[in-house]
């Protein structure tokens, strides 16, 4: 195999999900999902792989919601998707059909259109889709639907930014109610940036609703070990790298990434042919890596995205300075420990915020606990670059 970072991978090249993925579609047969994880934890390649091999008997679509702005787009993007998948099944749509009669399909700038040249509604035009798909189900007698929507969280923001947050709250809402109305319709809704914090800008304003609380929450995380190690030694030997202990390296590999394949794809991919491919080579290589300034590895999302999701009162220095402590220690640190080091910091703190807080950081992966409650960096990569980027 060779080292793709970033790019489309064949299915059969998406190793270490297939317990996960079975696991996602024994869920499916009762309730819908939602799936949060990092940035570049491999979420997408995840539905990549649902959407390219499902289990007899299920319709899937698969679409990225991240770039929709308004509740029109996402309504009219769900029903060309479905349209799609009807057709190609030789089924039609009827209460859609007969709705936007001779403007069937029309779009203006992504948005269906009636037969006046009106916008069409846009929860009329999911409401409808849905039941159409829950008719052609039940005269088919087998096929069930599953939508795989990705970037939702940042779908719900666009729209609470461009319509309003009452338009997001009536969006959610409206998932809600038809993920319930038609179970047969199964949803996998992911996220790299939790819905948590869309949620925390709609009760600002009296939103007070818990849409997701029937959907079973699911982490992918990064490989285990063998599975990581095992995708390392492909994509070394794919890369033709010059390697005398292909077993040791890749361990190493798989060590230096935090498991994460996107990672272990990357770094192979940066190792010259002409030198040995030795572990103090990749780690040596990692740290040129991570130092230079303009580096591709997004690494510096998890500083910045703490400014926009972390804006009250002083969280954001609260948060850095918990990150820090944890990023020079190196090896984890019970609560108490963690709180002290913060306080000494960051004047005035008091312990309920530092508790909030890392729980927040937990529920955004930053952060894992272990049995005896003690805290560290989910990844070590991150703790790597963090170390290299704040600590003097």
């Amino acid at each position: 195999m060779k080292p793709n970072p970033g790019g489309q991978l064949d299915p059969n090249e998406i190793v270490g999900r297939d317990a996960l993925i079975a696991e996602i579609w024994d869920i499916l047969e009762g309730r819908n999902i939602y799936m949060n994880d990092l940035r570049r934890i491999g979420k997408t390649m995840i539905l990549n792989k649902m959407a390219a091999d499902p289990p007899r008997g299920w319709l899937v679509s698969k679409r990225d919601l991240g770039g929709l702005r308004t509740a029109a787009e996402f309504a009219s993007r769900v029903y060309r998707d479905t349209h799609t998948l009807l057709t190609g099944k030789k089924r039609a749509m009827r209460q859609m059909t007969r709705w936007l009669g001779a403007m069937a399909g029309a779009e203006i700038g992504g948005i269906l259109k009636l037969p006046d040249g009106s916008e069409a509604p846009w929860k009329e035009t999911l409401s409808r889709t849905f039941a159409d798909l829950h008719e052609q189900q039940h005269q088919s007698g087998n096929d069930r639907v599953l939508f795989l929507w990705d970037e939702v969280p940042f779908l719900l923001d666009n729209i609470r930014v461009e319509e309003g947050a009452e338009r997001a709250m009536e969006v959610l809402d409206t998932l809600r109610s038809l993920s319930q109305d038609y179970p047969s319709i199964r949803l996998v809704l992911t996220g790299s940036v939790g819905i948590h914090h869309v949620l925390t800008q709609l009760r600002k304003v009296g939103y007070n609703n818990s849409p997701l609380n029937t959907f079973e929450r699911v982490s992918p995380g990064p490989l285990d070990r063998p599975a990581a190690t095992q995708l390392a030694k492909a994509l070394l030997e794919g890369a033709a790298l010059r390697v005398d202990e292909p077993d040791s390296v890749a361990e190493s590999v798989a060590t230096l990434t935090g498991d994460v394949p996107f990672y272990i794809h990357r770094l192979i991919s940066r190792m010259s042919k002409s030198e040995p491919a030795t572990p103090q080579a990749f780690e040596t290589r990692l740290n040129r890596e991570l130092l230079e300034a303009d580096n591709d590895w997004d690494l510096a999302h998890y500083r910045n995205r703490l400014r926009k999701y972390y804006p009250d009162d002083n969280d954001e220095t609260v948060a850095l300075a918990i990150l820090d402590a944890l990023a020079i220690s190196g090896t984890p640190m019970g609560q108490r420990q963690l709180m002290n080091q913060v306080k000494s910091t960051v004047e005035p703190t008091d312990d309920e915020q530092i508790r909030d807080l890392l729980k927040l950081l937990l529920k955004d992966h930053y952060l894992s606990r272990d049995e005896e409650g003690n805290y560290s960096f989910r990844l070590e990569i991150v703790r790597r670059w963090w170390t290299q980027d704040r600590i003097p």
